[in-house]
């Protein structure tokens, strides 16, 4: 009765698996467009004597789209490294399986 239902562990964990490179795919082209669409940092040392940082962009730069383009690649990278570190935890439990 429960044989059509029920799955193996294996099936399970591979299904994992794939899940866990389809995420790992998605973040990473996510990731591209990120990194890609982000300004070019102009921060070579002569802010310091321009007192390039003094004005309002500098101050309140967290606030900006440079900022947020910045939290979204630390998130974004920290997603990858976590779907990577699943994804071979699964595919270890399925290599010990079979």
């Amino acid at each position: 009765m429960f044989g059509l239902i029920a799955a193996t562990a294996a099936d399970v964990y591979f299904g994992f698996c794939i899940a866990f490179i389809v995420l790992l795919v998605l973040s990473s082209i996510a990731m591209i467009i990120i990194v890609l669409m982000q300004r070019a940092s102009d921060n070579n040392g002569m802010s310091a004597i321009t007192g390039g940082s003094d004005t309002f962009f500098g101050r309140h730069k967290s606030r900006s789209i440079d900022g947020k383009f910045k939290l979204a690649t630390i998130i974004v990278a920290a997603s990858m490294l976590v779907f990577s570190i699943m994804f071979f935890v699964f595919q270890v439990l399925l290599h010990q399986l079979g």
